[in-house]
């Protein structure tokens, strides 16, 4: 009786090993991002209906399944969370990426998707016009600690009406536009860094809301799309990031029918700040662009629940949804970066530096732009201060500053 239990134990052992391995060689993509708390997120898509097993600091785990295949979505996402002082993830015999004890470079990109809608069709077939996986290649090259997406993934929101630009690109939330905006150009970084994702506006409810929670929302996935969700917090390093959905909302700001739940969450996420935090939202609070018309200045909502209640440790604010490069030092808050240029088509931002001027209602000691394409890099210096270098689309410098509590030096370029 004992050998036919234990014969029945090493044929289960050994379905269970084959299972895992027929899983794993169905994975379509493969990440680790950070979630609340101090959890790691290591996620999959695969085309199989069963998840596949992880090896976490030797031990092996079979992955949860996340999200069973749909019509729009025909694939199985898998996750399996981690302490973030887990050292080893392997897939496969493929390593995952962890979090490094001493994280010193972060990297931000944001709005990476190839613009398909309303008349503005970008050439998504052209890798000079649509630069992303150029992009993504030249930071992984960089071998960043971290990576920050501070949203809009999605852009291909209709059928190509200008086929020598974009023949053949699918469009809609779905596995098929997902995978073509942003999972397979991203795939090469994937394996090289663990991520922080934002939801930007491209992400809220009716437009590619499923997608983002399937896949890169760091809770469980809601039964109805909610217009905003829950702060969270990643500490790395003796440094605090503060992540905030502000996808709700015509652009180019947020929604002001949000503005008593923005004030109630920002007693929640500004009471304990005690040490070096960055804000990170999709929408910039101040901006200083003239364009469409108009003059932009960033997000009155978040700006009337936030900007009085911003600690003086909260140093930095990390934003994308202008297509551009902008740096705002304010006189009276924390410095204002906008880092949307990682592939979307561009807005019309002039290229050069000013000195004290107003940016909606505040005085700005310095603003840097620049209209090409590209990502940020910030290097943290022995002394606890930050170099934060503009990098193009050929990796060539274009702005250097340096970041030292609330104050922002830039070099003319």
């Amino acid at each position: 009786m004992v050998v036919k239990i234990r014969s029945l134990s090493v044929g289960l052992s050994i379905w269970l090993c084959f299972a895992g391995l027929s899983a794993a060689a169905e994975v379509l993509h493969h990440w680790v991002q950070f979630g609340p708390g101090a959890e790691m997120i290591a996620r999959v898509i695969t085309r199989s209906p069963n998840c596949p097993t992880l090896q976490v600091d030797g031990r092996s785990v079979v992955m949860n399944r996340r999200a069973a295949p749909v019509e729009s979505f025909p694939e199985t996402v898998c996750e399996h969370r981690v302490p973030r002082t887990t050292r080893q993830i392997t897939l496969e015999e493929k390593r995952l990426p962890t979090v490094k004890p001493d994280v010193r470079r972060i990297v931000v990109i944001g709005d990476t998707g190839c613009r398909i809608r309303r008349g503005k069709v970008q050439a998504c077939n052209n890798p000079v016009a649509w630069p992303l996986r150029t992009i993504m290649a030249d930071i992984a090259a960089k071998a960043p600690d971290l990576v920050i997406h501070v949203g809009d993934y999605l852009y291909r929101s209709m059928v190509c009406p200008v086929p020598e630009k974009c023949n053949g690109s699918p469009y809609g939330d779905n596995f098929q536009t997902w995978s073509t905006d942003w999972l397979d150009p991203a795939q090469g970084l994937f394996s090289h860094a663990p991520f922080v994702f934002l939801r930007g506006n491209h992400e809220s409810c009716g437009r590619g809301d499923k997608g983002w929670f399937r896949y890169f929302a760091p809770r469980s996935i809601p039964a109805d799309c909610p217009a905003v969700t829950e702060p969270w917090t990643v500490s790395v390093n003796g440094l605090d990031l503060i992540a905030f959905d502000a996808s709700a909302g015509p652009a180019p700001e947020s929604s002001p029918a949000l503005l008593h739940v923005y004030r109630r969450m920002a007693e929640n996420m500004f009471a304990n700040v005690s040490r070096e935090t960055w804000f990170l939202t999709h929408r910039p609070l101040w901006v200083n662009m003239h364009a469409f018309g108009e003059l932009i200045d960033g997000d009155d909502t978040q700006r009337a629940a936030f900007g009085a209640a911003m600690p003086e440790f909260l140093s930095l604010i990390l934003s994308g949804h202008i297509h551009a490069f902008q740096a705002i030092d304010l006189a009276n808050g924390p410095v204002q970066w906008i880092s949307g240029n990682s592939g979307t088509l561009l807005d019309p931002m002039p290229t050069g530096m000013v000195k004290n001027i107003e940016v909606a209602g505040s005085l700005a000691r310095t603003v840097v732009n620049d209209n090409g394409f590209g990502f940020l890099m910030l290097t943290r210096e022995e002394t606890g201060g930050w170099w934060m270098d503009a990098i193009d689309v050929n990796g060539d410098l274009r702005h250097r500053c340096r970041l030292m509590g609330r104050t922002l030096s830039c070099d003319a370029q």
